[in-house]
């Protein structure tokens, strides 16, 4: 039986299974240079508290400041937690944003480098999936 860890409802009620997609932080602050994170260890909260899963000495940021959670469509999806000096990326005041490979984010004065792997394993069944059926039209 299939349950929340294994996957997601879409929009269209369909199920949806977690790819083995991997989001890495980078940054000098982290003890071994970066963190990592999958789509089933979402969501995952950032602030200067030791509540926060990722906690940083920064005295720009706020307790919790944002989270890292998974989209409808199973990305990775950096949220604002209405902090009062801002969620960045890439010199853009953010709300929310799908993180991609090589976005910049700054939090207060700490700055995390995004990479993002993705599981190409069943790609073309994804693929093919998601392509609309076209219906030539009648003569």
């Amino acid at each position: 039986m299939l349950g929340s860890e294994d996957g997601f409802c879409d929009r269209r009620g369909e199920f949806v299974r977690f790819e083995m997609s991997r989001l890495t932080l980078k940054s000098a602050i982290f003890s071994d240079g970066f963190i990592q994170l999958s789509i089933g260890d979402l969501p995952v909260t950032i602030g200067r508290s030791h509540r926060a899963d990722i906690a940083i000495n920064d005295l720009l940021l706020s307790r919790i400041h944002a989270e890292i959670r998974a989209s409808e469509n199973g990305e990775f999806e950096l949220v604002d937690n209405e902090s009062t000096n801002l969620t960045i990326v890439n010199e853009q005041d953010i709300d929310r944003v799908i993180l991609k490979t090589g976005d910049k984010i700054l939090l207060g004065d700490t700055e995390l480098i995004v990479e993002i792997e993705l599981d190409q394993s069943n790609l073309h069944e994804r693929t093919t999936r998601e392509i609309p059926s076209f219906k030539p039209p009648e003569p």
